[in-house]
């Protein structure tokens, strides 16, 4: 499938629109002209027409655009804003129905778009491409089976993953929930064993004696009095600050999951793959950055995520020694009481829950009495109610934990499968394209020859003698270099893509690629190279020297008025 015509009527801004081409049906057509006269324009307007705005490069588009291409197999597509039409075979389609057949009928739209190489260094194929983006492509266009498994694995990888994390989220509130209920259940039981003490002081008669001592001495019944109430006191702010100091203890746990569960739902930027929550945790409690491993301290991540979080140590360090200092005068009260008690033995049984209950019922035993049956009652009602709860939650969180490990095993199986066969892929398919790049990298380059080899992460190498470079923006490439890599790159893809059957698209689109060559033997080898290829080459460029080597030659001129470009050198 190549293109065969194209039809520019409202496209983008400027002095091109009504540019067209009745014919491209060569297999190398060349588009020739100076600057602003449409070059690029027109690699940007075949991206629209195949895959729609957003796709183009560096242009902004406007609202109404028009292009039209017709195809070698007798297809025409019309994309316009908000129309699209398409004609194929028998049937003509429009709007989103003619939008999504063609784009079914192209295929893979990264695969597509890597087939288009612009003139600036940044915005070429292997930029756009994140390293697992690089590899993934690579295994579409060698091995199409094996990275559709991948990709299904990836995907179930994935949900797995998600569902690992709902699960874990679940199973940490039904834990908060059962911390609750536990302590629910830890105050009940205690407020029942201090009422069934006190019944059994009742019924003793061991309550009255106590009463009658109190009476005899009123001012030991005052001083007593001072002392409970002072303790009960501090046992309330005790409570109190023990809540907030656990609440600030599970603070930074609490974050560090929150951290985890977060880098979870983004894509590493190296392998282009999922961090799992529980790696993430893993490293967040070795002091690594939960989303790269590094060696970094966290109080960074922590500053940016809010400031209570860089306040907190600071407010626990307060609540440990506040709460020491309460615990000391507690202490300090407890042995007052004990010394009172040593005075009088026959008030050694005598605490702080039983003297608030003579007081509140003004020593009436048997109102007192009445009172404990009532509260143990309730207390009894309560605790059978809270252990039903109790019991039911329990089942809730066995049945979680069976579908957690579940997930995380199958997640990790998937993990492992995925591994697995991308180790394969490399050692088959990425290495055989690595090699075929390689040689279409040193066919258009007439200076030293270039080792090129794609690591399983996807970065690019070039190994040399004394040191290994890179391709990225920093990794000491030329110019030249990074074009030649760029147009071998694409033409290697749609050799293998074709081939191999994953695309019919046969057309490479490349925008000014002998503008960094500065040597005439490299633009005379990347020349002959690109024009060899059993492909539709469509290039633009300045250089007024190239045009016998094309079928056909397009002249662009700088006109404000509708212009029909058709007559060919």
């Amino acid at each position: 499938m190549k293109i065969d015509s194209l039809n520019i009527e409202e496209f983008a801004s400027g002095e091109h629109r009504g540019m067209e081409i009745e014919s491209v049906s060569s297999d190398s057509h060349l588009l020739r002209g100076g600057s602003r006269t449409g070059k690029t324009l027109t690699f940007n307007a075949i991206l629209y027409n195949l895959l729609g705005a957003k796709h183009t490069i560096d242009l902004a588009t406007g609202r109404q655009n028009e292009v039209e291409l017709e195809f070698t197999n007798d297809s025409r597509f019309f994309r316009g804003n908000p129309e699209s039409e398409y004609e194929r075979e028998d049937e003509t389609l429009d709007g989103s129905n003619a939008s999504e057949a063609f784009s079914e009928d192209l295929g893979d739209t990264t695969l597509l778009k890597s087939l288009f190489v612009h003139s600036h260094i940044g915005k070429m194929p292997l930029d756009e491409l994140s390293r697992g983006q690089r590899t993934k492509l690579i295994r579409s266009v060698t091995n199409r089976e094996l990275e559709q498994r991948i990709s299904r694995l990836e995907d179930a990888e994935e949900q797995l993953s998600e569902l690992v994390v709902e699960t874990k989220d679940t199973k940490r509130r039904l834990s908060e929930e059962k911390s609750d209920l536990d302590r629910q259940v830890s105050d009940l039981e205690s407020q029942k064993e201090k009422y069934d003490r006190l019944e059994s002081q009742i019924e003793s008669g061991e309550l009255a004696k106590l009463s009658q001592q109190l009476r005899r001495d009123e001012e030991l019944e005052n001083r007593l009095d001072e002392l409970f109430k002072e303790k009960e006191g501090l046992r309330k702010r005790l409570r109190k600050l023990h809540r907030k100091k656990r609440k600030q203890e599970n603070y930074e746990s609490e974050v560090n999951d929150i951290i985890a569960e977060a880098v979870n739902d983004f894509v590493c930027p190296t392998c282009d793959r999922r961090i799992t929550t529980e790696k993430a945790k893993n490293r967040i409690q070795r002091g690594y950055c939960p989303y790269c491993g590094r060696n970094h301290s966290l109080e960074g991540l922590k500053q940016r995520l809010s400031q209570k979080i860089e306040e907190s140590d600071d407010l626990l360090d307060e609540l440990k020694e506040e709460i020491e200092e309460l615990q000391d005068q507690r202490d300090e009260v407890s042995n007052q009481i004990g010394e009172l008690k040593e005075e009088k033995p026959e008030l050694e049984e005598l605490d702080g829950f039983t003297k608030r209950r003579l007081d509140n019922y003004d020593h009436n035993i048997q109102q007192i009495q009445d009172h404990v049956q009532e509260e143990l009652e309730s207390i009894s009602s309560s605790l059978d109610e809270l252990k039903s709860d109790r019991q039911s939650l329990e089942e809730k969180v066995e049945e979680i934990n069976r579908k957690s490990k579940a997930y995380s095993e199958a997640h990790n199986h998937a993990s492992e499968m995925v591994e697995e066969l991308t180790e394969q892929s490399f050692e088959a398919g990425i290495q055989e394209f690595s090699e075929a790049w390689e040689e279409a990298y040193n066919q258009m380059n007439s200076n030293l020859q270039l080792g090129i080899s794609i690591s399983e992460e996807g970065r690019i190498q070039f190994p040399g003698r004394n040191n290994l470079r890179e391709y990225d923006r920093g990794g000491n490439l030329s110019g030249s270099e990074f074009h030649l890599l760029n147009i071998s790159f694409a033409c290697t893809l749609s050799r293998f893509a074709t081939e191999n059957g994953v695309i019919e698209w046969d057309t490479i689109v490349l925008d000014e690629p002998f503008s960094n060559l500065q040597e005439e033997e490299n633009r005379d080898a990347a020349l002959e190279y690109i024009l060899s290829l059993d492909k539709q080459m469509i290039v633009t460029t300045s250089n007024t020297s190239i045009d016998s080597r094309f079928d056909q030659v397009e002249i662009l001129e700088r006109e404000p008025l509708q212009t029909k470009l058709g007559d060919f050198l």
